[in-house]
């Protein structure tokens, strides 16, 4: 299947605008088929990872922040420069997830008791 990186860009912009109106599963749609294309560029992987997030839903926020990781390990290959600084974040941004999942996680163990 060949990938039409105009009709991403499309996605992306209809998506904002879908944000912008509060259409956030709207959104989430639009930004996850270019998720699931292996976009590549940030604006989608950033966008999902804060709305996931901000709704505390940890393993898609999770999910996508690695697809982001693997995306831009690419990029890097390919030696475009925007690619290391980008892939560290998504890396970094992982990495605080994970460990605001085992917190969450031991909360309500605790609770449980």
């Amino acid at each position: 299947m060949e990938i039409n990186e105009n009709i991403q860009v499309d996605r992306n912009l209809k998506a904002i605008e879908f944000e912008k109106a509060g259409e956030i599963e709207k959104a989430i749609a639009l930004y996850e088929e270019n998720v699931t294309e292996g976009f590549k560029g940030n604006h989608p992987y950033d966008r999902l990872a804060t709305i996931y997030k901000n709704q505390i839903d940890l393993d898609n926020e999770i999910r996508v922040l690695e697809k982001a990781i693997i995306v831009y390990e690419e990029i890097t290959l390919e030696d475009r420069l925007e690619g290391l600084p980008k892939l560290f974040r998504f890396k970094n941004r992982l990495e605080k997830a994970i460990e605001t999942k085992k917190q969450l996680a031991k909360q309500k163990k605790a609770k449980l008791k």
